[in-house]
């Protein structure tokens, strides 16, 4: 008679609202390698967004600046996240959640609360700089396929890394919270070499960079609900595309 006891969820469980079960030891990177992996890409990007952002300076067309930004991030951000998880023999898009199936329910609630997320950041904005939401939304509609176009593709990256390969190599090992959070200060670490490098420590900096956590734990929920990476992608894009109105 089998006498041992599994204190551990089981795969029913852990597909409550669109969960995938649990790894085993044998599915999981190192932690080892992902915290050397973690320190070297900082290091790597910082250096990107500092010594050598003056390579995008120099470049005049606004298209073809924003196309060398993205492939520079993309070989830079997703590029080794596919050879390291293919050398360790973990299955990328199933490890990234970009082949999992969705849960539609629970799809729907992180849609209605992302909505409330951005009507939100539009109402904040119409009320501090006094201008009729209409007005910051509507204003320049002739730009939107040039606006969405222009922030399309880094929100991929940025995803695939942070909290495709961040957030869910974290949460084999603690809580999923704790694992959130952590994703989300790297997250902000990531943004701050640029931003303060070229604005110093000022309070619209500063207002960004707790904006980026939020918006780091808001995609990591989404992530984790839906069990799925697209729709915290999507949920990206979207605020992207609200910020290049709002900045527009």
């Amino acid at each position: 008679m089998n006498t041992e006891t599994n204190t551990g969820p089981s795969p029913q469980d852990a597909q409550f609202c669109g969960e995938s079960p649990p790894l085993s030891e044998r599915e999981r990177l190192p932690i080892t390698t992902f915290v050397i992996y973690v320190a070297t890409f900082l290091i790597v990007w910082s250096l990107r967004a500092t010594v050598f952002i003056g390579v995008d300076d120099r470049i005049q067309s606004g298209i073809w600046k924003n196309v060398y930004s993205n492939a520079v991030k993309f070989f830079v951000w997703v590029v080794p996240v596919f050879i390291i998880l293919k050398v360790f023999r973990l299955r990328p898009l199933r490890y990234l959640k970009l082949s999992t199936r969705v849960n539609s329910r629970c799809l729907i609630i992180s849609v209605i609360v992302v909505a409330i997320w951005m009507s939100g950041v539009v109402l904040g904005e119409s009320l501090l700089a006094g201008k009729p939401v209409e007005m910051i939304l509507f204003q320049r509609s002739t730009d939107w396929p040039s606006i969405l176009a222009g922030v399309f593709f880094s929100p991929i990256s940025e995803e695939i890394l942070f909290r495709g390969f961040f957030l869910n190599r974290l949460n084999e090992s603690l809580s999923f919270w704790k694992s959130n959070i952590i994703a989300a200060v790297l997250f902000v670490a990531v943004h701050m070499p640029y931003w303060v490098s070229k604005n110093g420590f000022s309070i619209r900096v500063m207002r960004d960079l707790v904006n980026v956590f939020l918006l780091g734990c808001l995609f990591g929920w989404v992530m984790k609900r839906t069990n799925s990476l697209w729709p915290a992608i999507g949920a990206h894009i979207a605020n992207n595309f609200i910020s290049g109105l709002i900045r527009a």
